[in-house]
């Protein structure tokens, strides 16, 4: 190696993945990155992995701060100038129309957050309620249907199973490097089964597909429990001992046989009763749901159905299940001595169950609340890494709103749609300029915490502690941000475990803080109320949702919306690239050549029927009259009803298309994959609105 380069090895955070980096630095530019062998990612990289030297190293990366003149220009300033100026203005806001009316929304720009509980502490300090994340539209949805059913999220033991269930997953392109471990199970003899509305590489490779109608996954669910319970494949040692609401889950799912699901899901009768079999007589099963199903009106009861589904087969905390692998126990930076607002957090009162897992504001009611003025008014917000343009349902609505605030901050990477709209816009690090913190147990199921340190430094952009930290002290909030560094505010949070950021420094493959024991339930019960599975939730009767997990069609449908149907009579569902993180890469030259354009992709029957070739220009239109322009891709991995749209385009935004309005009713996600929709040739299309 030359004199002049340094060797550093980190985790990746552009995405969920944690995979391993090596990379080399020359005069501190990054000359080589490779893929860490020994790391838990077993020495995967995916392209976003090999493009973060394009992405760190951009030309059209924000290097200072602007601020947007009386005429719409771009001023660059300083960061002194750009903390002074939000000061200021959320001082000001708070004293005309209190704390409550500035917002903060954090979003998965450097995916492993772990700056976001000092802007916890922060809104917490300020008074506001209003902190809210990209949970409001991921991932949350699944934890709150774990947690409500037995107490926690638990993390599929692929490696290990000999039935393994993707529901609504494709780890080939959310999350790359599980497949080893699929792959291992799979080599030894493993069953594969595919719950898709698309026909996945993995799908081709399953046992059995079940290829359903978008937005049925809680009809499917109960008619598997239907043909388990009917048929006494239950355990039933578990059952006795474990559950709660067994029995009032036996009546609730007599109405769904196998007959009648196929006619509401499209999958056939036979076989769900095979997939039913299979899972319960395997010696081991784990049954992962994927982002899909929280995207739907009914994905939180849907989720619930499938954790049941999970329990009563006997497959929690077991070898090949689902393991409940704890966290490691960091200090907290939302202590209850720090003052929190008397106002009730932008829906709280709607979606109770999903501050109180939380304990933040729900973003996809922030535009209502914008427009309506109610419950109060919301002047400001400080948007970190997240692009509502292109990613919050109803863009229509959502640019009005933020036009509407008196102020708006955005820091981020690149110059999004967002920030376009911006008063302050603000230049982030990547995670290679900062020093964060790793853990294995959510996504592999291990109990190692580790180190991603400092790699290179960016001088004229923060890292979001940094700004978090440094506006604070300009707030006067110097006693509840007592950290000098970013290493000392680290070594507080692991001062429990007996560690400091030094000390990790001796553990490059992560440091081990426990071992995992089966079936610790046996010894300390389940972490709900009643200490068993709660097949049927009082918490949740109590709040006036449904106890148990009942089907309710989607919003739309050819079912609950049939005059509608007629006119829309395509569903609507989308799906990833393995080269973007939701809105985020497609300015990179090497991941955008990978999807170069925003398709609609459609069956070849499907495409006859209407008559479009491919990549022929047509309109995709929503139920709201709402449409979009896109090429067409004719594929027979789709449904000749569905098709399917990717989001994050500015090209073509499919949120154009959503409703802010439809969201499921315990967790207020939206409905982002099962919409009424229409497909016109551009030519003979009227509609006035289309993008």
């Amino acid at each position: 190696m030359d004199d002049d380069q340094q060797t550093f090895q980190t985790a990746c955070a552009m995405c969920n993945g944690m995979c391993g980096l090596e990379i080399t630095l020359e005069h501190g530019t990054i000359v080589g990155i490779g893929a860490l062998k020994g790391s838990l990612s077993q020495g995967h990289l995916c392209p976003k992995g090999k493009a973060i030297a394009e992405i760190v190293h951009a030309p059209d990366r924000l290097r200072k701060p602007v601020r947007k003149t009386s005429d719409g220009q771009w001023q660059e300033i300083s960061w002194d100038e750009a903390l002074d100026i939000i000061t200021a203005k959320l001082h000001d806001i708070k004293a005309r129309f209190g704390a409550q009316a500035v917002a903060v929304h954090v979003g998965q720009t450097g995916v492993r957050k772990e700056f976001t509980p000092y802007l916890e502490r922060f809104c917490n300090v300020f008074g506001t309620p209003n902190c809210s994340s990209s949970g409001s539209h991921c991932h949350v949805a699944k934890a709150m249907a774990n947690v409500l059913t037995y107490g926690a999220l638990p993390v599929p033991d692929y490696a290990n199973s000999a039935c393994i269930v993707l529901w609504g997953s494709d780890p080939v392109v959310s999350c790359p490097p599980l497949m080893k471990d699929i792959n291992k199970a799979l080599v030894s003899g493993a069953k594969l089964l595919v719950v898709d509305p698309r026909v996945t590489p993995l799908a081709r490779k399953a046992d059995i597909h079940l290829q359903l109608r978008p937005g049925t996954d809680g009809a499917l669910a109960l008619g598997i429990l239907n043909v388990i319970i009917q048929e006494k494949l239950i355990n039933q040692d578990f059952v006795n001992k474990w559950t709660i609401g067994f029995t009032e889950l036996t009546e609730l799912v007599k109405d769904y046989s196998p007959a009648k699901v196929e006619q509401i899901t499209w999958v056939p009768a036979d076989k769900l009763i095979d997939v039913a079999r299979l899972i319960a007589l395997s010696s081991s099963a784990c049954v992962t749901s994927g982002l899909a199903l929280e995207l739907q009106t009914n994905g939180f009861q849907a989720l619930r159905a499938i954790a049941i589904l999970q329990a009563i087969t006997g497959n929690l905390d077991v070898s090949g299940g689902a393991l409940f692998v704890p966290l490691a126990k960091l200090a907290s930076l939302v202590p209850e001595n720090i003052a929190k607002s008397k106002e009730l957090a932008i829906g709280q009162k709607e979606y109770p169950f999903f501050h109180d897992h939380t304990h933040r504001a729900q973003a996809n009611l922030y535009a209502e609340a914008i427009l309506t003025e109610k419950p109060y008014s919301i002047k400001g917000m400080i948007v970190a890494g997240s692009n509502p343009v292109l990613t919050w349902p109803n863009t229509e609505k959502v640019i009005e709103a933020l036009c509407k605030l008196e102020f708006l901050v955005v820091m981020d990477h690149f110059m999004t749609e967002t920030a376009k709209l911006a008063d302050l816009v603000l230049p982030a690090s990547t995670f290679l300029a900062r020093t964060e913190l790793w853990n294995g147990a959510s996504i592999y199921g291990v109990q190692k915490l580790g180190l991603s340190p400092q790699v290179l430094k960016e001088e004229e952009c923060l890292t979001d502690w940094n700004f978090w930290n440094q506006l604070a002290q300009k707030m006067g909030y110097q006693e509840s941000f007592p950290w000098g560094s970013e290493e000392e505010a680290l070594n507080f949070r692991l001062k429990p475990l007996g560690l400091s950021v030094e000390s990790l420094k001796q553990y490059p493959e992560g440091y081990d803080y426990g071992s995992n024991k089966f079936k610790k339930y046996e010894t300390t019960g389940f972490k709900t109320p009643s200490g068993k599975v709660e097949i049927y939730c009082k918490e949740l009767e109590e709040q006036g949702c449904e106890a148990l997990p009942v089907y309710v069609e989607p919003y739309t449908s050819p079912l609950s919306t049939a005059e509608m149907a007629k006119k829309y009579p395509l569903i609507l569902t989308g799906a990833r690239n393995v080269g973007y993180y939701h809105s985020r890469y497609r300015n990179i030259p090497s991941l955008r050549k990978l999807s170069p354009e925003p398709l609609v992709e459609l069956h070849p029957d499907l495409a006859k029927e209407l008559g479009v070739e491919d990549g022929e220009e047509v309109i995709v239109e929503s139920w709201q009259k709402k449409g979009i322009t896109l090429k067409v891709k004719i594929t027979e991995t789709i449904d000749s009803r569905v098709i399917s749209i990717p989001h994050g385009w500015d090209e073509a935004n499919v949120n154009f298309l959503t409703d802010d309005l439809a969201l499921d009713p315990v967790t207020g996600f939206p409905a982002y994959r099962s919409l009424l929709a229409r497909l016109t040739k551009k030519a003979d299309c009227k509609c006035s609105s289309a993008l």
